[in-house]
């Protein structure tokens, strides 16, 4: 099977969006990919030739479009990468949901398993931590901090404007 990094940042990006779609109407089309991603048809014919070629899921012209079982665990792992990050920086750091959707969606293509399984676990940690009553909540105590010394950044909640 192949692995996500094995994959361009443009496949990957299909990948979710096909995954999705998938999950929502158990297909995909041509169309409702493109729609979502914002590019041309033609375009979205040409990458999904590819990922039919790697065998990440079924495709043939004009037809639906369903994932095979390496292309839903790949794009299931990108996923539980995205969902791991966007509750890190939201609830941990204190990010708006925006803009920790945002970073996920950045980072979660190059974040490897390792950091990614640690920073999981991190966050666990400071959760367990906040609500063992053993003190002040872990949690709080740094955003609070962090806004204090960081008030022009615009990256916490407090600050945004959408």
């Amino acid at each position: 099977m192949p692995q996500s990094d094995e994959l361009s940042l443009h496949q990957q990006n299909y990948l979710e969006v096909i995954y999705a779609l998938c999950r929502d109407h158990g297909h995909a089309h041509t169309k409702a990919i493109a729609d979502q991603l914002g590019i041309k048809m033609a375009s979205v014919t040409e990458a999904l030739r590819g990922l039919a070629a790697r065998g990440l899921i079924n495709y043939e012209s004009r037809k639906e479009i369903t994932m095979t079982a390496d292309g839903q665990a790949i794009a299931g792992g990108l996923e539980r990468c995205h969902l791991i990050l966007a509750d890190f920086f939201h609830n941990i750091l204190g990010c708006s949901e925006d803009r920790a959707d945002e970073a996920a969606c950045r980072i979660e293509h190059v974040i490897d398993d390792r950091l990614k399984n640690r920073l999981a676990e991190f966050a666990q940690f400071i959760r367990d931590e906040a609500e063992s009553g053993s003190g002040e909540n872990l949690i709080e105590k740094f955003q609070r901090q962090y806004r204090e010394r960081n008030s022009d950044d615009a990256y916490h909640v407090d600050s945004d404007l959408s």
